[in-house]
C-alpha cells in the first residue's frame, strides 16, 4: 500500500496531491491536482541553500522539521478527501518522486492513512505529456475545425458539443486566452507553457479513443503559448467548417461575453494601442471616442468591421470549407453539426 506507483491517466479513481511549493505548482502541475506544499517558496529556498552550501543532512533535518509541522494540515485535508471520496487513491507527488512526496507519505503511514507517491514525480508525468503531444500527426484524431468571423460563437458551440457528448478540444480554454489583441479579457492574463501543454494533454486523453474531434481554428500562437507543432499541422489538414452569423448576432454575443467581465475596461485600454497600427486614424479615433462615451454597440461594430473582420477573412479564405452553418442558436447549430458528422463525415470515412 505504501509505495511508489507509475503515472497512468486515470481521473475516476485517483486524487493527486502536489506537495511542491506554490511557484512550482503555478509553473505546471497535473490537471486537477491539489497543492499542499510541504515547503513553501521561502522554506524551499532556505533548504536548498543549506543543501548546496552547508550540509545535505542538515538540509534534510530542516526540511523534515518544516514538513512535520504541517502534518496536521495534511491530516485534516486528507480526512475530508477520504470522507468525500473514500474509494479513490490518494497519490502524492513532488518534482522527481524523492524526498518531499516520499517523506510525507511515510509520515502519514505512521498514523495509518493509506497513500501512495508518484514514481518519477512531476518530471515523469511531464515526459508522458510531451510524448503524447509530440506523437506523429497520424496518431491524432481527425480534426473537424470550426472556422468563422469573431463573434459567431465557436467557443460556445464547442461547449455545447461537449455537453452533447462529442469529442472536443478547447485550445483557448487551455491557453487561458481568447485569442487576438483583446483575448486576455475575462482571464487573469497568465498561462504557463507547461500548464497549457498539460491541459491539452488532459483533453486529448479524455477523448483518446475518438476517431474525430471538434476544435476551433487558431493561429499557432494563442496568447503566451503555442499549439504543439504536430497537432497544429494535423489541424491544417482537417475538415474545415464555416460558421456564419449576422453582424447583429455577433455584436450582441460579444457584448454579452465580454462587457460584464471585471477586467473589461482595463483589457480594452491595454489592447487598443496594439490595434492602432492596423486601423486608419479616423476610424481609430471613432473607436476610442465610442468607448470613452460608453457606446459599446458602436464600439463593437467598428471593432468588427474595421479590424477583426478584415484580419479573419484572410485566414478564412486560405481554407477550403467542407460545409457552411448559419449560427443563430448555439444548441441548434451544435445539433446540426452532429447530424453532419453522422450523415456526411463518418459516412464518407466508411
Amino acid at each position: 500500500m505504501y509505495h511508489a506507483i507509475p503515472y497512468v491517466f486515470e481521473k475516476e479513481n485517483n486524487i493527486y496531491i502536489d506537495v511542491r511549493s506554490e511557484s512550482e505548482y503555478k509553473t505546471g502541475h497535473i490537471i486537477g491536482a491539489i497543492n499542499l506544499p510541504i515547503l513553501d517558496d521561502l522554506e524551499r529556498h532556505e533548504v536548498g541553500f543549506i543543501y548546496k552550501n552547508a550540509s545535505v543532512e542538515e538540509a534534510k533535518r530542516v526540511g523534515l522539521k518544516y514538513g512535520s509541522e504541517k502534518l496536521h494540515l495534511f491530516y485534516d485535508a486528507l480526512f475530508k478527501l477520504r470522507q468525500d471520496a473514500p474509494q479513490k487513491n490518494i497519490i502524492f507527488y513532488c518534482a522527481r518522486g524523492g524526498y518531499r512526496s516520499r517523506s510525507i507519505a511515510l509520515l502519514l503511514r505512521s498514523i495509518d492513512i493509506p497513500v501512495f507517491w508518484l514514481q518519477g514525480g512531476y518530471k515523469g508525468y511531464r515526459n508522458e505529456v510531451l510524448n503524447k503531444l509530440n506523437q506523429s500527426e497520424d496518431a491524432y484524431p481527425d480534426f473537424i475545425v470550426l472556422n468563422g468571423l469573431t463573434g459567431v460563437g465557436k467557443t460556445h458551440i464547442l461547449q455545447e458539443l461537449a455537453t452533447l457528448g462529442e469529442p472536443v478540444i478547447d485550445l483557448e480554454g487551455a491557453a487561458n486566452h481568447r485569442g487576438s489583441n483583446l483575448g486576455a479579457i475575462g482571464t487573469d492574463g497568465y498561462q504557463s507553457v507547461q500548464c497549457f501543454e498539460n491541459s491539452v494533454y488532459d483533453q486529448l486523453m479524455r477523448i483518446e479513443h475518438a476517431t474525430y474531434c471538434f476544435i476551433e481554428s487558431e493561429s499557432r500562437r494563442i496568447g503566451q503559448v503555442f499549439v504543439p507543432k504536430t497537432m497544429f499541422n494535423k489541424m491544417q489538414t482537417g475538415s474545415f467548417l464555416l460558421m456564419t452569423a449576422t453582424i447583429a448576432f455577433r455584436i450582441n454575443a460579444l457584448m454579452k461575453d465580454y462587457s460584464n467581465e471585471a477586467n473589461f475596461k482595463s483589457g480594452i485600454l491595454a489592447g487598443l494601442p496594439r490595434i492602432k497600427p492596423f486601423m486608419e486614424t479616423e476610424i481609430y479615433n471613432a473607436l476610442t471616442d465610442s468607448f470613452e462615451k460608453d457606446d459599446l454597440l458602436k464600439f463593437t461594430e467598428l471593432l468588427l468591421v474595421h479590424h477583426y473582420d478584415p484580419l479573419y477573412k484572410k485566414s478564412i479564405e486560405s481554407h477550403q470549407h467542407t460545409h457552411k452553418f448559419q449560427v443563430d442558436d448555439y444548441v441548434q447549430c451544435s445539433k446540426a453539426l452532429i447530424d453532419w458528422v453522422t450523415n456526411s463525415f463518418l459516412a464518407q470515412s466508411e
